[in-house]
């Protein structure tokens, strides 16, 4: 496949690849466009969402996590954040930085929300930190918002909130989390983290169910982390008539 290591991440399973950044593990088992060996691309048609259905089946997936012996889920990464528990060394220490993105878009403020976004990019550990993957959940949830429902016109700085962001991205996180970033923005990236999108507007909690759960699999805190950025995206609107 013509792969070329990348310098200070030898030992994980990305490289080059005619320049682009890939997945290259061994079992092909990821279903992102980023997979060298079988790339998996979403429809190329955004996912058709309603805010409304949206919010309902938001509402359901955060009930699905707490007490193990009553939720089927057990929180971690930044949901714990979302659903107002403590969080973990070093992310409590930004607790006002994450609560700064929510304003931002609680308010439907986008310079602000990019501001805000710019301070948690790099933030916790992994070769995908924690900051990235949330704000790459609202980043991705807000793009096929903005391409499905026609009067967010507080979305029309989306675009070049994403180019700030993705500048940023180049010194304040590493090769392979910016990467994903931008896939991120872009609105292609995990099928796990499409099929929770189209499954929270469905409303159906089997369906929600399952899906959360195989998007909460990637990673130590991946999954969880997105799917913060996702609810959060969500739970910041209102309602759409």
């Amino acid at each position: 496949m013509n792969l070329q290591k990348i310098p200070g991440f030898e030992t994980t399973a990305y490289a080059y690849q005619g320049g682009r950044i890939v997945w290259a593990g061994v079992d092909g088992a990821t279903d992102h466009p980023r997979n060298a060996l079988k790339p998996w691309e979403p429809g190329a048609q955004p996912l058709q969402v309603n805010i409304t259905d949206l919010q309902a089946g938001a509402a359901i997936c955060l009930a699905l996590f707490g007490p193990a012996e009553t939720h089927p889920l057990q929180a971690r990464g930044l949901i714990n954040w979302l659903l107002g528990q403590a969080l973990d060394f070093p992310l409590n220490r930004a607790v006002g930085r994450f609560d700064a993105v929510r304003n931002g878009l609680n308010r439907h403020d986008l310079a602000a929300f990019t501001a805000a976004s710019l301070k948690v990019l790099g933030l916790g550990h992994g070769l995908t930190p924690s900051g990235d993957d949330f704000v790459g959940g609202v980043m991705f949830t807000l793009h096929h918002l903005r391409a499905s429902v026609s009067d967010l016109s507080w979305l029309d700085g989306l675009p070049p909130a994403a180019r700030q962001l993705q500048q940023a991205a180049q010194t304040q996180t590493n090769v392979i989390s910016a990467a994903l970033l931008d896939d991120l923005m872009t609105g292609r990236s995990y099928r796990a983290l499409h099929d929770l999108l189209a499954a929270l507007n469905t409303r159906d909690a089997v369906t929600i169910e399952t899906a959360t759960a195989r998007l909460l699999a990637l990673g130590a805190s991946s999954g969880a982390d997105m799917l913060a950025g996702v609810l959060l995206a969500i739970g910041t609107l209102r309602s759409h008539h």
